[in-house]
């Protein structure tokens, strides 16, 4: 198995300030999101790339480090960041 970058998809918009902020895909594949270093929650459509909603300070105090979809509920994720807390959000 050959495994390379998809020059073609290129999320933009997020602030990782050298943090990992794990990304998650919907479990239908049609959207991505991931944490950024100031706190935010940015959403992207995976075909067309474009960012289509942020959260700006869906944690407080330091980054928001992951995101997880619940596989039975699409409109379902959760949260987490340096604040200490998971959120689960509708």
């Amino acid at each position: 198995m050959q495994v390379g970058i998809n020059r073609k998809k290129t999320f933009r918009g997020h602030i990782a300030a050298g943090f990992a902020c794990q990304p998650s895909f919907s479990p239908d594949g049609a959207w991505l999101a991931s944490g950024d270093g100031e706190g935010g929650l940015w959403f992207w459509d995976w075909k067309s790339t474009k960012m289509i909603r942020k959260i700006p300070r869906a944690h407080d105090n330091g980054p928001a480090i992951g995101v997880a979809w619940h596989p039975l509920q699409p409109s379902w994720f959760a949260s987490c960041g340096w604040d200490g807390l998971i959120k689960l959000w509708d």
